[in-house]
């Protein structure tokens, strides 16, 4: 269930650096998303970004899909803000990718309302909001 795409670097809210995914992963991995930090939601992966490794999730905001990519990363990859990066993901429910994605996901705003149909995660984390 692997999925490359080419994406820009941006900088957004909160000075996240990020990719748009330019595909819906509920549809592509055929799963809900999985229960995040406090009311977010995402699809936890592991991949790569030009050839550097990385565990953490897809988010969902404002109807478009997007990954953090953390400063170690861009750093190890040799990327910054507007370089086209190719980037690799592969779903992952194994508890380490989970954990790496609840921690990312509380550096995102939360959206207003928790998505009901989101699976709840066993990870401790979790449950610290």
């Amino acid at each position: 269930m692997k999925k490359r795409f080419q994406a820009e670097l941006m900088e957004g809210h909160k000075g996240i650096l990020a990719v748009l995914v330019p595909f819906n992963p509920e549809v592509a991995f055929r799963r809900k998303p999985t229960r995040l930090a406090g009311r977010r939601h995402g699809w936890p992966v592991r991949g790569t970004a030009r050839g550097v490794a990385f565990d953490g999730y897809i988010g969902e905001r404002w109807g478009r899909f997007f990954i953090a990519l953390d400063e170690r990363v861009c750093s190890d990859a040799g990327i910054g803000v507007g370089d086209v990066v190719a980037v690799s993901v592969t779903p992952s429910a194994e508890a380490s990718v989970v954990a790496a994605a609840v921690q990312q996901s509380r550096k995102t705003t939360q959206p207003s309302k928790a998505r009901p149909d989101a699976l709840p995660s066993a990870h401790p984390a979790m449950r610290r909001g």
